[in-house]
């Protein structure tokens, strides 16, 4: 009986963490976009759908070493937060602010749940 009680506690345990370590939409809204902001674009990448990573790439590509470089620097010092988040059975909305050298911008990110994973689906 203790050994049946043990498994259970064990179970339970691994279920909380399970659910507890799932990265929810406003955590993937937030860690993609520092990922652009540094122009980490394989790591921006962990966080997108099969489309946005297209697009990703298709940026990756055409962008020279100027531009990235450019983007880099701009991206340097920006913090995010999320402050809304709107979920829709496998769709979510993320409402986050950027905020650089005391000026706060809003702008929403887009998701979708794949595999059972939230990712940023960036529209065309």
């Amino acid at each position: 009986m203790k050994k049946c009680l043990s498994m259970l506690g064990m179970a339970a345990l691994a279920v909380l963490c399970f659910t507890g370590c799932s990265k929810g939409p406003d955590d993937v809204a937030i860690k993609f976009n520092e990922a652009l902001a540094e122009m980490n674009i394989e790591k921006a990448s962990k966080y997108a759908n099969e489309d946005t990573q297209k697009l990703l790439k298709m940026f990756e590509t055409m962008a020279d070493a100027e531009a990235k470089e450019k983007a880099k620097k701009e991206g340097e010092g920006i913090t995010f937060k999320a402050v809304e988040t709107k979920i829709d059975g496998d769709k979510a909305t993320v409402k986050i602010e950027c905020t650089k050298d005391g000026k706060t911008e809003t702008k929403d990110v887009d998701l979708v749940k794949v595999d059972g994973e939230w990712k940023v689906a960036m529209k065309k």
